[in-house]
């Protein structure tokens, strides 16, 4: 296969050679184990990319338009000259003021998977790679994840471990926070909703809606799953290592899916340097949310309240809470 980062830092050196050293763009072409032809540019004053595509001629200009798009990437389709006339190329450039790293992981992911299909299906292949990466995009968010953000992702990911352990690799599927449902994990009839702290003193935890701890849409028991965590830039280990660790318990098409989850958040999988925060989790606790449980639900918000958000102190839920281990025994059971 194609490594990008390593052709482009093929070209730098390139530029170093006697007979480049007046050329403002190289380009290398590789053709492809299933005929795909792939090329990749770079300037030398500007340090931006390109990577071009060959496509079928057949390929029409609604087919080109419905290409998802985003700010730090042009895709524009154009003739290049070949020695047996000229071919139609789809190429996507990396704008001036965009983070190179990312472009060259998207469109590394474009490489891998044209790997796999012939020409004709090299437009639906690039638009399914580029589809799933534009949800990445949508929000603008952030390339590198809050040190919250990181920390609840952790949460869930620790929680998702521990299912997949007791109930096999199907465990995946229980996982739904990363598609901002109202609950993190949903198993058989129950729902879970993590939360996660690291913070000194009282127990509490943010509740971010009235939907968070309302069983009413849940057919069995939500549960709400506490983590006491230690959070630190040296001791414990980052979001990659328990990624990795859960990557090892999943097949092939698992794997590729839990990536597109893990992308649905804002993580990328292909970059773990970005991730530098340590995690420990200091004690695990768990709560059956129901009867008297204190909690702000939409049956006790008034109309024309918006934006609810409050925080629950956990030793007001202490009547509530189960065993740890029966929880994780006996939730997907219930």
């Amino acid at each position: 296969m194609i490594s990008l980062i390593n052709v482009l830092e093929d070209i730098r050196n390139d530029f170093l050679q006697e007979q480049y050293k007046n050329s403002i763009v190289l380009t290398r072409r590789f053709a492809m184990a299933k005929e795909n032809i792939v090329s990749i540019s770079l300037n030398k004053n500007t340090e931006l990319c390109e990577i071009g595509i060959v496509i079928p001629e057949e390929t029409t200009v609604e087919e080109l338009k419905s290409l998802p798009k985003w700010k730090g990437m042009e895709g524009k389709s154009n003739l290049i000259p070949d020695k047996n006339g000229t071919m139609r190329n789809l190429s996507f450039e990396q704008l001036d003021g965009y983070d190179q790293a990312i472009f060259v992981n998207v469109m590394q992911d474009v490489c891998d998977d044209l790997e796999y299909v012939d020409k004709k299906s090299c437009v639906p292949t690039v638009k399914r790679t580029l589809q799933k990466w534009s949800v990445f995009f949508q929000f603008e968010k952030e390339y590198v994840l809050s040190a919250n953000a990181q920390q609840g992702l952790y949460s869930e990911l620790w929680a998702l471990e521990k299912m997949i352990n007791q109930n096999g690799s199907k465990a995946l599927g229980y996982w739904a926070g990363y598609n901002f449902e109202s609950h993190d994990f949903y198993i058989g009839k129950d729902a879970v909703e993590i939360k996660s702290s690291s913070s000194k003193g009282p127990e509490k935890v943010k509740i971010s809606n009235e939907y968070q701890l309302d069983e009413t849409g849940v057919i069995g028991l939500l549960y709400l799953l506490y983590l006491n965590m230690k959070k630190s830039e040296a001791d414990g280990e980052k979001l990659p290592d328990i990624v990795e660790r859960i990557m090892r318990k999943l097949d092939f098409s698992q794997r590729e899916m839990f990536k597109e989850k893990l992308l649905k958040v804002g993580y990328v999988y292909s970059m773990p340097e970005l991730y530098t925060y340590h995690f420990r989790v200091r004690e695990e606790s768990c709560f059956v949310v129901k009867d008297n449980f204190p909690r702000i639900t939409p049956k006790n918000v008034s109309k024309g309240i918006g934006a609810v958000e409050y925080v629950v102190s956990l030793d007001a839920c202490r009547s509530y809470m189960i065993e740890i281990e029966s929880f994780y025994k006996g939730v997907d059971y219930q």
